[in-house]
């Protein structure tokens, strides 16, 4: 329940001595204090939860939403309530085949075929293993200063283009759309990383990883003169039909923009325009919030990550400035009703396999005698004190989730209802997250043009564009994010990251190769749980770590 502050400022009345004329009808109304809502738990009839004493049910991190699948295949179960039920079983698998096929009208530029080429597993993506492999389920974002698309290059870097010979895409050529009118990929990023090292209170030693983008390659000529890269690693997907269910008003509850509680950490709510209804809506998903439902999100993937235009995103992703990349989308088939690639049927097949993949219940709680193993348990007060749950907040209960805006799907068409989804409605769950803004920290240089060994360069096919920051910061405002602001990640499934895709990593660039060191990452209003964190006995880190992994 939230919590009211009445800040008491009192003012002295100046009435004098012997009582005083005045009725009282007319005696002056005295001055309210000023009210101010803190943030804190939402009226969603929930006791407190206690830093102490997990739930009775914690480890059930999705409510009914839950699979017991610790495997590989964690993150790719139903619902268990939709399993018995032959036709919404039928939509699931549908989504599924889709989710992992290829579409026709792939291009003319994309950065992979599929969306489980992106979402290993249903789960993250991953940093090639060297500068000389293509990225493939991570990408630049693209911009201005401002956080306007470059006029050439839009919003995202799509490395493979759409060229005859080449049957898993063209990689980018330096001005080769240009010169020669074939849509090549845009532009080559790769990653390369500096070692920086640190200690914690009892002196043991660590070390990090500090990122350096750079761009080559560019196949449309050069980038606008204030141009910004924000590097992504594409997240995993289960559990966001639960997260897409969590009512506003529970959400904002924790929104403290101001910091009236004086506690460092803020937490903005954003708000987006959703497509279809057209409303004003909470944003929730994407790294910087830019998306208010999981329709939203996955039709903005189909064009910009596969070039697949959809009633939501219906053109290409060219610029008008790119002849090549539309010249090529023009020789497209667009199969589907009114010129697009892909079908209302098929999005919302895969909107409903997005929205019903279940969460992987926690480990290290015993469900015959109902406890937990003690390093989780310590571990999880360990969060508390460090209020690692200012931002991460370990329970939400979703309301009624709402019907897709396309409307209720079968396998072969629409009912021409919309009927909220049962299965993900009134559920308590334990997501970790507060899905709001917090400010991270860092700061980054201008993006400079260097040759190979890093002296400067001007213009021309051996020169480089090359990012450098420190902290978490991109340096790149999008939509109402600034360029220090991400979304708190869930941290469900954490512990079960490197278990579904070994090679998968953490933090929205996947630059920490550890969860240890994804937390010696966090600054800005995560800077005192860090702190905390470098101050505790190995013991304690590690319980912290084990109870981590346990969800």
């Amino acid at each position: 329940m939230k919590r009211h502050l009445l800040l008491t400022s009192f003012m002295l009345s100046a009435l004098g001595c012997g009582g005083s004329s005045q009725s009282p009808e007319a005696k002056p109304s005295e001055p309210q204090p000023p009210v101010v809502t803190l943030p804190g738990q939402p009226n969603d009839g929930l006791a407190p939860l206690s830093s102490s004493t997990p739930d009775n049910n914690e480890h059930l991190a999705g409510g009914a939403v839950t699979t017991d699948v610790q495997n590989e295949d964690a993150f790719s179960q139903s619902a268990p309530a939709i399993r018995s039920d032959f036709a919404l079983d039928a939509v699931f698998k549908s989504g599924d085949h889709l989710f992992r096929g290829t579409h026709k009208g792939l291009g003319p530029v994309f950065n992979n075929p599929t969306c489980q080429g992106c979402h290993i597993k249903d789960g993250r993506g991953e940093v090639p293993s060297s500068p000389q492999r293509a990225m493939t389920s991570m990408f630049l974002r693209i911009s201005d200063e401002n956080g306007q698309p470059d006029a050439v290059y839009g919003d995202q870097l799509q490395t493979f283009g759409t060229v005859a010979g080449h049957p898993t895409g063209a990689l980018p050529k330096f001005n080769g759309a240009l010169d020669e009118g074939l849509a090549y990929g845009e532009a080559y990023a790769f990653v390369e990383y500096e070692n920086i090292t640190g200690k914690f209170a009892d002196g043991e030693e660590y070390e990090l990883r500090k990122p350096i983008y750079k761009v080559t390659d560019l196949s449309y000529g050069p980038f606008n003169d204030t141009v910004r890269f924000s590097a992504r690693v594409s997240p995993a997907i289960f559990g966001s039909g639960l997260l897409h269910a969590i009512p506003e008003q529970y959400i904002t509850s924790y929104a403290d923009p101001d910091d009236v509680d004086n506690d460092g950490i803020s937490g903005r709510a954003v708000y987006v325009t959703e497509p279809i209804s057209e409303q004003t809506k909470l944003a929730r998903f994407g790294y910087k919030l830019g998306t208010a439902s999981v329709l939203q999100q996955i039709a903005g993937a189909y064009r910009g990550d596969m070039g697949v235009t959809n009633r939501i995103n219906q053109a290409e992703p060219c610029t008008e400035n790119q002849v090549a990349c539309n010249e090529q989308a023009a020789l497209e088939q667009n199969s589907e009703a009114n010129g697009l690639d892909l079908s209302d049927l098929d999005l919302a097949q895969v909107e409903f396999y997005n929205r019903l993949l279940a969460v992987p219940a926690r480990r290290g709680f015993d469900v015959q005698t109902s406890t937990w193993q003690d390093d989780v348990k310590h571990g999880r007060a360990l969060f508390f004190d460090a209020n690692c749950n200012g931002c991460h907040v370990p329970r939400h209960k979703t309301g009624e989730a709402p019907a897709s805006l396309l409307g209720d799907v079968d396998i072969l068409g629409f009912t021409g209802e919309s009927t909220p989804i049962a299965a993900l409605s009134e559920q308590v769950i334990y997501p970790y997250s507060d899905l709001l803004l917090h400010d991270m920290g860092g700061e980054c240089a201008p993006i400079k043009l260097e040759n190979a060994q890093g002296g400067s360069c001007q213009v021309g096919e051996n020169c480089i564009y090359v990012k450098r920051c420190e902290g978490l910061a991109d340096n790149r405002p999008e939509g109402q994010a600034s360029g220090t602001e991400w979304r708190t990640t869930p941290l469900w499934g954490l512990g079960l990251v490197q278990q579904v895709n070994a090679r998968a990593t953490y933090l929205h660039d996947g630059r920490a190769r550890t969860i240890s060191e994804a937390i010696l990452w966090h600054g800005g209003e995560a800077e005192k749980a860090k702190q905390a964190y470098l101050a505790m006995s190995k013991t304690e880190r590690s319980q912290l770590l084990a109870f981590l992994n346990s969800l």
